[in-house]
């Protein structure tokens, strides 16, 4: 990935994407802001506890930084995919001028729209960006793992070509960081959500690692969400070589990134957005 610095903030841009003139994206880090520890320093989610004007203070940041207002629906770890245009409906508490926080509750959006930017917040889930550069449309999704069970990363290429007539084989796509395998254990009761959707079921990758504690079915099981997703962007369509993996855990890199899981609570979320150039 390359490392951008707008301002105070740090953030990283996937290879690939950098070299299309359509797009506008950013994944930041935890530095550059001006919330308090625990906080410290740019964290993007009110839910975490933090000061909401120091938050509000992050947003400006990472907007300015990409010069795009940033629109951001209520992610549920499920698989909704919503289409985000400047006409769509806000919540009672909308924002600053450059920031709205939308009605709708979904783990993907979609837009078309040159000049408005899709943007979460993440702390281990995968945020997932895809570009279309033939319709010059857009997509954000937020996979944790109960989005990935649920071929949330499918569901959104399936969108974008009934939305806008996508090809699969044309999108690009970028795996930004998030947990990896090294770091994330999960019970056999994860294991089993993903039998209820066959296309997650058919890609997801777990590891057993470890002695059995009694027989071979009792041994750790770990989660590959990038692997997951990466497959299942194979399967809906895309070309291996048009899928970019940061390969940065979030587990591991908490120098850069903030992790739900492995920190101590309460800690932040950082910011990932991506929208199209205005025209």
């Amino acid at each position: 990935m390359i490392e951008c610095h707008a301002g105070t903030c740090t953030y990283l841009r996937f290879e690939r994407l950098s070299q299309e003139p359509a797009i506008v994206h950013g994944v930041f880090t935890r530095h550059g802001g001006v919330s308090a520890p625990p906080f410290a320093s740019l964290n993007a989610s009110v839910a975490t506890g933090d000061d909401p004007a120091a938050v509000a203070n992050n947003r400006e940041i990472i907007a300015g930084a990409l010069e795009l207002p940033l629109a951001s629906a209520r992610p549920v770890h499920g698989a909704r995919v919503v289409e985000v245009t400047s006409r769509s409906s806000t919540s009672p508490a909308s924002g600053t001028r450059r920031w709205r926080s939308l009605a709708d509750e979904a783990d993907a959006m979609m837009t078309d729209e040159p000049g408005l930017g899709l943007f979460w917040a993440f702390a281990d889930c995968v945020p997932l960006i895809l570009f279309d550069p033939a319709h010059r449309a857009v997509a954000l999704v937020h996979a944790g793992w109960r989005g990935t069970a649920q071929a949330i990363a499918a569901r959104a290429v399936r969108a974008m070509r009934a939305r806008y007539g996508s090809r699969p084989a044309d999108l690009l796509a970028g795996v930004a960081p998030a947990i990896g395998k090294c770091c994330y254990r999960v019970s056999h009761e994860v294991r089993a959500c993903f039998d209820a959707t066959p296309e997650a079921r058919d890609t997801a990758c777990f590891e057993r690692r470890g002695e059995p504690e009694g027989d071979a079915a009792s041994r750790p099981v770990y989660l590959d969400l990038w692997e997951s997703n990466r497959r299942q962007l194979l399967a809906a369509g895309l070309a291996s070589d048009h899928i970019e993996l940061a390969g940065l855990c979030t587990g591991c890199r908490t120098d850069l990134f903030y992790s739900h899981r492995i920190e101590s609570k309460p800690t932040g979320r950082f910011g990932v957005a991506v929208g199209l150039a205005p025209a």
